[in-house]
């Protein structure tokens, strides 16, 4: 595949990048040991894509190419200079990030991340179901969250860091209702007498809000589950977003 050979000739150009770090004047010790570290871990991940790529995508393995140039020309004193340090660190941030989510763009890795991915929308979706049977304020907040969940569902599927960052933001309020709503239900279902209550208060029979309860349970821990599997997943792959 053509893929491989761009990706040998990237990590080439790589070692060049590092070895003009290692004799740059401009930028002191703590900054080339810094620059170098990244680099040497954007060749690394490139070599590796040399050996275990399956999927071929020469254009996007071309963008990488003159990213990879574009670093290169960069890293001579006059103009890192003339650009400025930071920028310059950008630039070394931005090849190490291409570097890493190549990992998913050309293996198949990218299925790990669609598994968070699916456990995210399933884990929201009994989320909202679970709201649906629950009291009112949790009703409130579920249709306050509809919509920026509905938005990160969109944007993750893209691949965006901060569609990633609004997930982790997102997950935690559900996990806790999930956590509150379960050990609300079981306290209930064990205490004949506030049952009766319940019961009377709703004018349904023991059995039905029994029923609801148990429910509530089972909502609750799929939910829990698999919002929590997401969150492990999502994180694990972070490296996928850009």
């Amino acid at each position: 595949m053509r893929s491989t050979e761009i990706f040998k000739e990237i990590a080439e150009i790589l070692e060049i990048v590092e070895e003009r770090i290692e004799r740059s004047k401009l930028l002191n010790p703590k900054e080339k040991e810094k620059a170098a570290k990244k680099i040497k871990e954007a060749k690394k991940n490139f070599l590796e894509l040399s050996n275990e790529s399956t999927v071929e995508n020469e254009e996007l393995a071309n963008f990488f190419l003159k990213r990879a140039m574009v670093l290169k020309n960069f890293t001579i004193d006059k103009n890192i200079e003339k650009v400025g340090k930071k920028a310059y660190m950008q630039s070394v941030d931005e090849i190490l990030k291409f570097s890493r989510m190549a990992k998913y763009d050309f293996t198949d890795r990218i299925k790990e991340v669609l598994k968070g991915y699916r456990a995210y929308a399933l884990g929201m979706v009994f989320f909202f179901i679970l709201c649906g049977v629950l009291s009112p304020s949790f009703k409130m907040a579920a249709f306050f969250l509809l919509i920026p969940v509905l938005l990160s569902l969109w944007t993750l599927k893209r691949r965006r860091y901060l569609a990633l960052m609004s997930a982790f933001i997102l997950i935690p309020l559900p996990i806790i209702t999930g956590i509150l709503a379960i050990g609300n239900s079981i306290h209930m279902i064990t205490n004949p007498a506030m049952l009766q209550e319940i019961a009377k208060s709703m004018a349904k029979s023991l059995t039905f809000v029994r029923a609801l309860l148990i429910l509530t349970i089972v909502l609750g821990a799929l939910e829990v589950v698999l919002l929590s599997y997401a969150a492990y997943e999502l994180y694990k792959h972070r490296h996928a977003f850009l």
